[in-house]
C-alpha cells in the first residue's frame, strides 16, 4: 500500500508545482508553449513514477490472501446446519401457528421434537405436519409451553 500511496503522492505534488507555474508566470503570447512544456513535464514526471513503482509489491498487497486464521470448512458447514434448523424450525412454527396451535419447536438428533402448548390440538398438528413435514421426522408431545 505504501508504493500506492507513493504514486498518489507524487501525482499530488506534480499537480501541485504544475499550477503554481501557471499561476505565477506572466501572461504573454507564448502561453501556448508554457502549456506544452508543463504537459512535457507532467508526463516525464508520471512515467518517472510508473517506471520506479514496485508492482509486484502493488499487485501483492491488492490481491487477496490466503491465511492459517481463515474459517475452516466444517465451521462453514456447522453454520450452514445452524442457519438451516432454524429457518425449518422457524418455518413449522408459521404452519402451526397459521392454524392457531402454540408450540414449541427444538431440533432433536433423530429430527423435530414439536412440544404442544395444548394436548387437545396433538391431532390437528399431526395432520398439518403430515402434510407439509413430507419426509423430515419429528415428534409431537404434549404439556409444553410456547416460546
Amino acid at each position: 500500500m505504501a508504493a500506492v500511496r507513493s504514486a498518489a503522492f507524487g501525482c499530488c505534488v506534480l499537480s501541485t508545482v504544475a499550477g503554481l507555474v501557471r499561476i505565477f508566470w506572466p501572461e504573454n503570447g507564448f502561453k501556448p508553449v508554457i502549456n506544452a512544456v508543463l504537459a512535457l513535464y507532467i508526463i516525464t514526471a508520471a512515467v518517472q513514477i510508473i517506471r520506479v513503482a514496485d508492482w509486484a509489491g502493488i499487485a501483492a498487497e491488492l490481491a487477496p490472501t490466503s491465511d492459517s486464521s481463515s474459517v475452516s470448512d466444517s465451521e462453514v458447514g456447522a453454520y450452514r446446519r445452524t442457519l438451516t434448523d432454524e429457518a425449518a424450525a422457524q418455518a413449522l412454527r408459521d404452519v402451526l401457528a397459521a392454524s392457531g396451535i402454540e408450540a414449541a419447536i427444538a431440533r432433536t438428533d433423530t429430527g423435530w421434537q414439536v412440544t404442544l402448548v395444548h394436548a387437545a390440538d396433538g391431532q390437528k398438528a399431526e395432520a398439518l405436519l403430515a402434510a407439509n413435514c413430507g419426509t423430515i421426522p419429528y415428534e409431537i408431545t404434549a404439556g409444553g409451553t410456547a416460546p
